[in-house]
């Protein structure tokens, strides 16, 4: 044979098993349970049975043709036709086609015992047909089968008896041998089933497990998926508030101090590139020096302590200072611990905080003054013009005394007031002093 004619058989035997496949696939295509089994195990076996069924029924069929046994020749021929248009007709149910091969080969079995008087031949019949029974139907169905197989042969065994018609196989056999026989047979037909039968239960827990452990590990892949989806969005928004931040942050190693990553307003803030900063430390940009022993303090607090915060003052690339709150926290940055540090510029805050206390300075001085320094005269005054009021024997104009009198009473009540507003101005604390 060719290769061309290799090929063509190879192309041919293909479609065929394609074709069974589509024929016998049934409902459960891809669902692995014990029907599904059950249902690829009956396409496998059409799939051989079938060819191989054709390639011995012609020889034995013409050798019975040959020997007179004309009917039997028949029925094998039409039994193997029968079985392959049967098995082969998507239109037909495929609970129907295989009762129907059952049904057929029970016929042949028979056929084969009668007319041809041979045990063997049919009994295998009758064997093989209550194995595909356990195989490819429930074990209510399979009991059934022995049952049949238990009534054909105490029938035969009846018809042994009495002879009701003629068949060599009551020329062959009496009803002893014939009991002796079928009791054995019957016999390893029983212990076959259950074994099946157990065989079949432990695919079907099995196969049960499988479905279930699948479940649970579909169960936990999808879980697993759910939770990647959510930290890739968590990531990606992260990252988006990270990046897109109005305020300066980084994320630095807590133990070299070294920048890992900074957003772009650090970078405009600062005035330093990205690849800048992966050069250096936090060491770079603190002007108070107050992270000088901040990697010891770190390896303390961490632990201990996720967030804390600290005022200090930072240096641009151009040398500008300006103070800024720092709140820390702990982050897992590329399988380790790191810093994630937001800055916030509080200089506005410190120099108005400054001036405020520059003016209370003042006005602390300027309501000393006006307490004591100026104070001090006036009594004084007020003093002299009692003293002139009530000493002088020379006579005084009394209302050039009554407006000194009144002008200092006038400047008394100003000063008063002065120093009312004064206190009212100063801080508590200043107030208390």
């Amino acid at each position: 044979m060719d290769q061309k004619s290799v090929k063509t058989s190879e192309g041919l035997w293909h479609k065929y098993q394609s074709y069974v496949g589509r024929v016998t696939a049934g409902n459960t295509v891809g669902v692995e349970d014990i029907v599904y089994w059950q249902q690829s195990l009956f396409t496998k076996l059409i799939i051989y049975a079938l060819p191989l069924g054709f390639l011995i029924a012609v020889p034995s069929a013409i050798i019975a043709y040959l020997q007179g046994h004309v009917f039997v020749a028949l029925f094998d021929m039409v039994t193997m036709v029968t079985i392959g248009c049967v098995s082969l007709n998507p239109y037909i149910s495929l609970y129907f086609r295989k009762s129907f091969i059952v049904f057929m080969l029970y016929m042949l079995g028979l056929i084969f015992m009668l007319c041809l008087g041979s045990f063997g031949a049919g009994s295998i019949y009758l064997l093989s047909l209550s194995v595909f029974i356990t195989l490819q139907f429930s074990i209510r169905v399979s009991r059934i089968a022995v049952i049949v197989n238990v009534f054909i042969y105490g029938a035969l065994a009846l018809c042994i008896y009495f002879k009701p018609f003629s068949s060599p196989l009551f020329e062959r056999y009496t009803v002893d041998s014939w009991i002796s026989y079928t009791l054995s047979f019957l016999f390893l037909n029983l212990a076959i089933i259950v074994l099946i039968h157990h065989t079949v239960n432990g695919l079907k827990n099995t196969l049960l497990q499988k479905a279930i452990l699948l479940n649970e590990l579909q169960a936990e892949y999808d879980e697993k998926v759910n939770r990647n989806q959510v930290l890739k969005e968590s990531e990606s928004h992260y990252r988006s508030l990270f990046s897109h931040s109005p305020s300066p942050m980084w994320i630095f190693d807590a133990v070299s101090l070294r920048f890992l990553q900074v957003n772009e307003t650090a970078t405009c803030k600062y005035g330093y590139t990205h690849e800048e900063f992966s050069r250096m430390t936090i060491k770079n940009i603190d002007a108070d020096e107050k992270v000088a022993h901040l990697s010891e303090d770190l390896s303390l607090t961490m632990p201990n302590k996720d967030i804390d915060q600290t005022i200090t003052r930072h240096r641009t690339k151009s040398g500008k200072l300006y103070y800024v709150e720092v709140r820390c926290s702990n982050i897992s940055f590329e399988g380790k611990i790191a810093r994630l540090a937001i800055m916030r510029n509080i200089t506005e805050q410190i120099e108005h905080t400054r001036a405020i206390e520059k003016q209370n300075k003042k006005l602390e001085e300027i309501a000393f003054m006006q307490s004591h320094v100026v104070r001090a005269p006036l009594a004084r005054i007020i003093a002299l013009t009692s003293l002139i009021a009530e000493e002088n024997d020379k006579p005084v104009d009394g209302e050039l005394i009554g407006y000194l009198d009144r002008s200092v009473k006038e400047l008394d009540n100003v000063i008063t007031s002065i120093v009312s507003h004064s206190e009212e101005v100063l801080p508590e604390t200043d107030k208390e002093k």
